[in-house]
């Protein structure tokens, strides 16, 4: 069998409820891709494993006996791919049809960008944040307040969202993301210190710090239900966020 041109990694915790209509819409997404699919379940003891055979068989799924976290489960998998660019999905994110094409187009058409991904949308096709400028400590003070679920359009995160032509970007969502895996591997991954959250936004910065470029491409398009691959427990939540941004803040704003 030849090589995979896309390995596409979804890290499940707890999301059954969306898992199995996401691979199936992935599925139907990848057609006429050279792609594979890695899912690993990060301890989620809701029938992940199941569900993933039942719903996607051509799949391999890693077992965690512990929640090792976002940042960790993907560089896991990234490890047992064989694709030479990397799918980050979310359980929750359903790319639209000729999204990864166009995603896989814009990096083989240039070979310095690192990172493409899509405009994300709401299921009523409200646009959501897809990209961002890098942080600053008054975007930071904006997520410890937890603004972002009151005032979700407010510039300080919608970069794009109007423009129907691909630009370059400081930093993009990994709900849905496509990565060429020899800058990925060059970048040394996901930084594994962040359990989960901003580690999206800290590949951007270094990825671009090493002289690629990341693009948003608002002609791919990925719907994003929002809540499904995340924490059920409110407060793990915040906890889990705001350790986050703290980490961001020690490495990037010393």
């Amino acid at each position: 069998m030849d090589a995979p041109e896309i390995t596409a990694i979804v890290v499940a915790y707890r999301s059954a409820a969306h898992l199995g209509d996401g691979l199936r819409a992935l599925e139907a997404g990848c057609r006429g891709q050279a792609w594979e699919l890695i899912v690993v379940d990060n301890a989620s003891g809701d029938g992940t494993p199941a569900l993933v055979r039942s719903a996607a068989p051509m799949a391999r799924v890693i077992v965690n006996e512990t929640n090792v976290g976002f940042a960790a489960a993907v560089n896991q998998a990234a490890r047992a791919a064989g694709g030479r660019y990397l799918l980050l999905l979310n359980p929750d994110a359903r790319p639209q049809r000729g999204c990864i094409a166009r995603l896989a187009g814009e990096l083989d058409a240039h070979p310095d960008v690192a990172l493409a991904g899509p405009q994300l949308v709401a299921p009523d096709g409200t646009p959501q944040p897809s990209a961002w400028p890098a942080p600053g400590l008054l975007t930071l003070a904006y997520d410890a307040l937890l603004l972002h679920n009151v005032m979700p359009r407010s510039r300080l995160r919608m970069v794009g969202a109007r423009s129907d032509m691909a630009i370059d970007v400081e930093c993009l969502s990994g709900a849905c993301l496509l990565v060429r895996r020899a800058a990925f591997e060059a970048l040394g991954g996901l930084d594994e210190r962040f359990f989960i959250y901003y580690e999206d936004t800290d590949l951007g910065l270094r990825a671009r710090a090493a002289g690629h470029r990341v693009r948003l491409v608002p002609a791919a398009r990925a719907v994003h239900l929002l809540g499904g691959s995340s924490f059920q427990d409110r407060r793990e939540f915040r906890l889990r966020f705001h350790e986050s941004r703290r980490r961001f803040l020690a490495k990037h704003h010393r």
